[in-house]
């Protein structure tokens, strides 16, 4: 049976509904066996709440949680399998100093989510209206969006000041910002205070608190 990997965290007591910690000088990796037919043909365009592949992000998800609500996590990338004890422990032997420092530097901070839309353009009015008018309305929807650009783009600089860490992902469709802060706990109030106070009149979605999904990048080829 191979073992599933969720998640590098402290070799620390912490009590699992089903996966275990194997350990190694400080750290524990999170495992449970798993079965790697659960993994075949999963349909990973499906939209269903119930398909298979989203039954199996919400396990992986729960089980990161259930560790981030004791210790800091390094979430590990979904569907990591690898084949025997012996693998996890050569996973945690070569990433062992980057887990301990990366480990320390998420302790106390919570990930949180936050996306600006543009609000619909004023479709013009063509009844009546010459050809100069409407190139000049269009011209107005235009500046406007690159306007709402703009104040996004400085929306995102000033909440990253208020963050111990950020990133940015390229937005799409009316999406302005698509962005993900690691925050320390104690700063999350004033950290939603800013959101709202920047976002004035536009319309944003927070989702959070995370564990740091958006900021780890372990890299597991050694294992």
């Amino acid at each position: 049976m191979s073992l599933y990997a969720y998640a590098i965290t402290r070799d620390r007591p912490i009590e699992l509904d089903g996966p275990w910690l194997i350990r190694h000088r400080g750290l524990a990796l999170v495992v449970a066996d798993v079965d790697l037919d659960r993994f075949t043909g999963l349909e990973f365009d499906d939209p269903a709440e119930d398909s298979p592949l989203a039954v199996l992000a919400r396990e992986h998800d729960t089980v990161v949680r259930a560790v981030f609500r004791h210790e800091p996590v390094l979430p590990l990338r979904f569907g990591t399998v690898l084949e025997s004890a012996d693998a996890a422990l050569r996973l945690l032997a070569a990433r062992h100093e980057e887990a301990l420092v990366r480990l320390d530097q998420l302790a106390g901070r919570q990930e949180w989510g936050v996306r600006l839309r543009a609000a619909a353009p004023e479709p013009p009015q063509l009844d009546g209206l010459s050809g100069t008018a409407y190139l000049m309305a269009r011209r107005r929807n235009l500046t406007a969006a690159d306007d709402a650009r703009r104040d996004a783009t400085a929306v995102h600089e000033e909440l990253t000041r208020r963050a111990a860490e950020s990133t940015r992902r390229d937005p799409a469709g009316d999406v302005l910002l698509e962005a993900a802060y690691l925050v320390d706990v104690p700063l999350e109030d004033d950290f939603h205070a800013s959101v709202h106070r920047l976002t004035s009149g536009l319309s944003v979605e927070i989702t959070g608190p995370w564990p740091p999904y958006s900021f780890t990048r372990m890299e597991l080829a050694d294992a």
